[in-house]
């Protein structure tokens, strides 16, 4: 392990292995900075930040942030709970909804670091100003886990509150969007979105975006949640002779599918729950993939990427 910080720049941990090298930002959101092989040239599979975002301490650049304690976007920075309604702080800019929970955006502090694995552990007490950012305390824990063939993230969050409080986890990786590369996964159905980018129906995977047999991603322009995910993807990179297969526990029932026009990069994310499935389970909905946690429970789950040579 390496760590590094230079200015204004925010630490660095740096796990190597054999040809690859992951690097974590711990105060910077809890954040994968990179994640490289030096084998060939050198290949970056994930989105590596740049200078001046570690700079600017921007971890939405990041090559991959947690998403704790919800994924993706909740409507109009509410959460309905326990037939309660909490305001929650806007946290994108001039976005209209909250987004991917707090923990991406907090410092993380490191419980245990070596040369191949690092724990980074994150208290939220939810008092004063913090309640705004989510109502409810917790602990979250990401612990890596480093080989020459790839690593292991288990990602857990415990509630530490007094009452029960809703609960999501998941990841938000950015994968390297070459011209050759290719996705295959395959999950029951999507969620279709409304101009608002929030989900209104359940419907079956279109062919377009059926993942089943592969598809090149560059055509491509996708930004939406699947269900009844299998809980593996396979990304090929011909061009760097290169593949990362993905394999998440069961509670990462969803996938994000996220690949914006004109971008070099392209996501899929596993998560526990659907896109605003808190304050859908507060309708009623049953199919929402959320947790709620009792005072102490936790809820967790692994996430392996294994890196192929082709």
């Amino acid at each position: 392990m390496t760590s590094s910080s230079a200015g204004t720049f925010p630490r660095i941990l740096r796990l190597e292995a054999g040809d690859l090298s992951l690097d974590l930002a711990p105060e910077m959101g809890g954040i994968i900075g990179a994640f490289r092989t030096k084998a060939g040239g050198g290949f970056d599979m994930l989105r590596p930040i740049g200078e001046s975002s570690l700079a600017a301490r921007d971890s939405g650049a990041a090559a991959s942030y947690p998403l704790i304690p919800y994924s993706n976007r909740m409507r109009d920075c509410t959460l309905y709970f326990a037939n309660r309604r909490y305001r929650l702080a806007p946290n994108f800019g001039s976005h209209p909804h909250s987004i991917h929970g707090n923990a991406w955006q907090r410092a993380w502090a490191v419980a245990e670091a070596t040369s191949t694995s690092a724990a980074l552990t994150l208290n939220h007490d939810a008092s004063g100003a913090r309640a705004a950012e989510w109502p409810f305390a917790y602990r979250a824990e990401q612990r890596y886990r480093l080989d020459e063939n790839g690593f292991v993230l288990a990602l857990s969050l415990t509630n530490t509150g007094e009452a029960p409080a809703p609960a999501g986890i998941g990841i938000h990786p950015f994968f390297a969007r070459t011209t050759g590369a290719r996705l295959s996964t395959q999950a029951a159905g999507y969620w279709r979105n409304d101009d608002g980018m929030m989900p209104v129906a359940f419907e079956p995977v279109p062919p377009a975006w059926n993942f089943a047999e592969g598809k090149l991603v560059a055509p491509l322009a996708i930004d939406n949640c699947f269900a009844g995910w299998a809980g593996t993807a396979r990304i090929e990179w011909p061009e760097a002779g290169l593949a990362l297969h993905m394999a998440a526990d069961p509670v990462f029932g969803h996938a994000v599918i996220y690949v914006p026009p004109g971008k070099s990069f392209f996501c899929v994310e596993p998560v526990s729950h659907a896109n605003d499935g808190m304050n859908r389970m507060a309708k009623g909905a049953e199919d929402t993939g959320v947790r709620v946690l009792a005072p102490g429970e936790t809820l967790a789950g692994e996430i392996r990427f294994a890196v192929e040579r082709l």
